[in-house]
């Protein structure tokens, strides 16, 4: 099961590889699985979409649209004067079939996936959209035991085949002072531990349509929108659909409201919490806006 070379001939080898490929800079690499994550109602779909556009442009594309009916997604995608948005040739778009019973002998998980295997093969797919994780799944994402099946198959897609995944999935809820953090996605341990990359979509506290992307994780792509540097855009109708038109660059920070509480007995809970799943008091500091002194203070408090 292991195969083993000097590190030497390992950068030898992998020198005469091609280096990734962006198929969405820097949010998409060719052959990666990667997962957007937001609150419900904050434009997942309009992004992924848009996204999907653009790859389609290049690559044969299948969007599994588990979220809109046929008539929602057209109403999106049409003018006030009735004109339809213009898709490129190569995006596809899958929905649910009807189906009176579920196959006998097959779980609902490995149905879809043998349905998805299917359709990728059909037509040719090279990018996968799949829109979201919580309709594929017959339990709650919050449990392994429901969604590590999901994620290895489209793990082994994406070694066997070469498939590129986009994963859109929900998140916990958010207090509106604290900046996203992987912990803040929907069965993030172990969701992100099988993607490449993670990048989540947040709202800003003083107007109703800005929002900005985060990335926070990346494998062999480039971390460009972290917490200090978020790509700020707003979600608008003015390239003839709903998507996001970017502005620029900002701290997370000063997207959100301020906290309404400095408390030690509002927040210990939280921290204690943090630090039970391994943490750092750097780490939770940072996640929860004090000061790395003010959590070992903390901390020292609880424990007396």
């Amino acid at each position: 099961m292991l195969a083993i070379k000097s590190a030497n001939q390992t950068l030898a080898d992998a020198a005469l590889l091609p280096d990734p490929i962006f198929l969405y800079m820097p949010l998409i690499v060719q052959g990666e699985v990667t997962i957007l994550f937001a609150d419900t109602g904050i434009g997942k779909t309009a992004l992924s979409v848009q996204i999907a556009i653009y790859i389609a442009k290049t690559y044969r594309l299948l969007y599994v649209d588990l979220e809109l009916t046929d008539k929602q997604f057209e109403k999106r995608y049409r003018n006030e004067q009735g004109k339809h948005f213009g898709f490129p040739a190569n995006f596809y778009r899958a929905t649910y079939d009807v189906l009176k019973e579920l196959p006998k002998d097959i779980s609902y998980e490995d149905f879809f996936i043998n349905s998805l295997k299917d359709r990728i093969k059909e037509f040719s797919a090279e990018v996968v959209v799949i829109d979201n994780m919580t309709k594929i799944v017959s339990g709650s994402t919050d449990s392994a035991k429901s969604t590590i099946p999901i994620m290895n198959a489209l793990s082994a897609l994406k070694f066997e085949e070469g498939i590129t995944f986009l994963v859109l999935e929900h998140n916990k809820k958010v207090d509106e002072w604290r900046p996203i953090s992987l912990n803040d996605l929907q069965g993030s341990k172990m969701k992100s531990n099988f993607a490449d990359s993670v990048f989540t979509i947040g709202r800003s506290a003083f107007d109703k349509n800005i929002r900005y992307i985060k990335q926070l994780k990346v494998r062999s792509g480039e971390l460009i929108y972290d917490e200090e540097n978020v790509l700020v855009c707003e979600l608008t109708t003015s390239s003839g659909y709903l998507g996001f038109s970017e502005i620029g660059y900002q701290n997370e920070r000063e997207l959100l409201k301020q906290q309404d509480s400095n408390s030690y007995e509002d927040k210990i809970g939280e921290v204690l919490q943090l630090k039970a799943e391994g943490m750092s008091n750097v780490q939770i500091a940072r996640q929860i806006g004090r000061s790395e002194g003010t959590i070992r203070n903390w901390l020292d408090r609880a424990k007396n």
